[in-house]
């Protein structure tokens, strides 16, 4: 079989060795997100795109990570082929439910509007039919049912409610089940954690903190005017050694913009003394980005961002803090907005493709694909503006057509292309000081021979 060097590859600039000298350079195909460390003179063969030139003993390993293909291949459309597939696949259901219009806390950079006032009893009980329409449907494999808000917790009785009844439903068709609630955790106690896990069947705790308590309390403030730093850190610290949480995770997010950016590395020193280097926990640091409001005058610009990411990330290695280094699966799903089986539905009861319209009022007046009421029994959401994202890549609406992290990161988000803010990112920008971090990870350290010696 002929074999041609994938378009999707990205290689090292430097060369790193382990203890024994041998140096090698890394190799990361966004086809597969997978990395391998290659001997000089086969990173060579495929940085000049000679794959002739690749010996034996390489190649089966170039091949499983698709940094050979056969030759002739488009890869270009069998990336989206395989993607345009997953998207119709539906067998993975994925449902995202606001249980309350309510937030406790006043982000300057949120574009949301909160309202008091959960989910009336008909209301209630129409999202409950929906979902278990779609979880029980005959060709439903697995589900995965998120809490999302405003603040979901300021829900937590419709979600105590609600989702047993979607476990168990699960459970009785041997649909496999997950669940994300996103939350900015201030109302978290060590027994709401527990019943959000053994009853409610919650598998990962998205929840921001935006910097140590000082910056925190500021950048992201409860209405009540109360900080919430300390019960937040407390709280998911009381439980990560209980030692029958299952699969539960915690990822700690930080939102950044100009005014937070120069406490990062304070509270990431702060977050090791408090214990969370634990195989639990991972961090994800972010740019603000417009939520439907005008964040200009305080969004930190990619580059900026990128460079000083860098330096975060190799903060949060050194202190034994778990963050995605590179990505570590391809993106044949983007996200709801590209898929017929996920959907959104408002604490209002409209149904949304795009997580980021709830709560938006212009959004919420103009951009819901139905409302509840009007949704009928099919559990398939109406079509929505981004179920042809794949196609718009093919035909170069943007410039993923002809981007090497296409694969990995599947366009990032249609909606902000369409409002004309490119959503690349950050590791399109500092993938090399990555790959210095990986291959530290490996116990590799950077060559005193250059990448392109002989």
């Amino acid at each position: 079989m002929m074999d041609q060097v994938s378009r999707y590859l990205v290689l090292s600039d430097r060369a790193y060795a382990d203890a024994g000298g041998v140096p090698v350079r890394l190799a990361y195909s966004t086809r597969t997100a997978s990395t391998v460390a290659l001997d000089l003179p086969t990173a060579r063969a495929l940085e000049a795109g000679d794959a002739a030139a690749i010996t034996p003993a390489w190649t089966g390993v170039l091949r499983a990570a698709q940094l050979l293909v056969p030759a002739g291949e488009d890869e270009l459309t069998a990336v989206l082929d395989r993607n345009r597939q997953a998207s119709a696949d539906r067998a993975a259901v994925h449902i995202a439910l606001l249980p309350t219009s309510y937030c406790n806390m006043g982000c300057a950079y949120c574009g949301q509007e909160h309202t008091r006032g959960g989910l009336s009893h008909t209301h209630r009980s129409r999202v409950r039919d929906r979902v278990l329409r779609a979880v029980t449907a005959p060709e439903t494999r697995s589900a995965r049912i998120d809490w999302f808000g405003a603040e979901p917790m300021m829900g937590y009785a419709v979600i105590r409610d609600l989702a047993p009844r979607f476990v168990a439903a699960a459970a009785e068709r041997g649909v496999a089940y997950s669940s994300v609630i996103v939350t900015n955790g201030s109302l978290l106690t060590t027994r709401k954690i527990n019943t959000l896990i053994r009853s409610c069947g919650v598998t990962h705790f998205e929840i921001t903190i935006d910097g140590p308590p000082d910056i925190h309390n500021e950048h992201r403030p409860l209405k009540s005017g109360r900080g919430s730093f300390w019960n937040i850190v407390r709280a998911v610290r009381s439980v990560l050694d209980e030692t029958d949480l299952g699969a539960a995770h915690f990822t700690f997010r930080t939102n950044v913009d100009v005014h937070n950016q120069d406490a990062v590395p304070r509270y990431i020193e702060l977050m090791a003394e408090l214990g969370f280097s634990h195989p639990r926990v991972s961090f994800s640091i972010h740019p603000v980005h417009s939520w439907g409001n005008d964040v200009s005058a305080i969004e930190v610009s990619k580059q900026t961002f990128a460079e000083r990411e860098a330096g975060w990330l190799a903060l949060l290695t050194a202190h034994g803090l778990h963050s995605q280094l590179l990505p570590a699966t391809v993106h044949k799903v983007l996200c709801p907005a590209t898929t017929r089986s996920s959907e959104i539905i408002s604490s209002t009861g409209s149904i949304f493709s795009c997580s980021e319209y709830p709560l938006v009022p212009e959004a919420e007046r103009t951009l819901a694909l139905t409302h509840i009421d009007r949704a009928g029994t099919e559990p398939l959401r109406p079509l929505g503006p981004f179920d042809g994202w794949n196609d718009e890549i093919a035909a170069g609406t943007t410039w993923c057509k002809g981007c090497v992290f296409m694969p990995t990161c599947g366009g990032s988000c249609p909606k902000a292309w369409q409002e004309g803010h490119p959503p690349c990112p950050s590791y399109k920008y500092n993938v090399q000081d990555r790959f210095d971090l990986v291959a530290a990870e490996c116990g590799l350290h950077v060559a005193s021979e250059p990448a392109g010696a002989r």
